[in-house]
């Protein structure tokens, strides 16, 4: 069964998502992201490439469902949204995603639906305390 997730960046532009299918958890994609993927470069690269099957350390090992599955990249690109409740809205209602990451002001942060961040769920919190509290 796969854990979904959905990887996004604040800009003043908005809010860019991509969903992930695979391994949403905090302590693999969480861990990825906040390993792996700690500047604008780097995020940018990952969300013009659309959504993605499992998130690796890299782009060039990362699956992506245009790419590497020759999925219509109409179909898979990032979406364009106006703000945090219109995100969580697309991650839980269109993508049934467990957990939210969102990548604003250098930083990393997540919103776990599932609460298994204890009692800090229900709110976006910085990734680097998620992932010292639940591991």
């Amino acid at each position: 069964m796969a854990t979904r997730s959905v990887i996004a960046k604040l800009d003043d532009k908005g809010i860019q998502a991509i969903y992930c299918h695979n391994d949403g958890y905090l302590s693999n994609n969480g861990k990825i992201l906040d390993q792996h993927y700690q500047n604008d470069v780097k995020v940018d690269n990952l969300i013009i490439q659309g959504d993605c099957s499992s998130l690796k350390d890299t782009i060039e090992d990362t699956t992506f469902y245009h790419r590497d599955k020759k999925e219509p990249y109409s179909r898979v690109k990032a979406v364009n949204l106006n703000d945090e409740k219109a995100l969580l809205k697309h991650a839980f209602e269109f993508c049934d995603a467990e957990v939210v990451y969102m990548y604003a002001f250098g930083h990393w942060y997540v919103y776990d639906n599932a609460d298994a961040i204890g009692n800090r769920s229900y709110q976006f919190i910085e990734l680097e305390e998620a992932l010292y509290v639940s591991l």
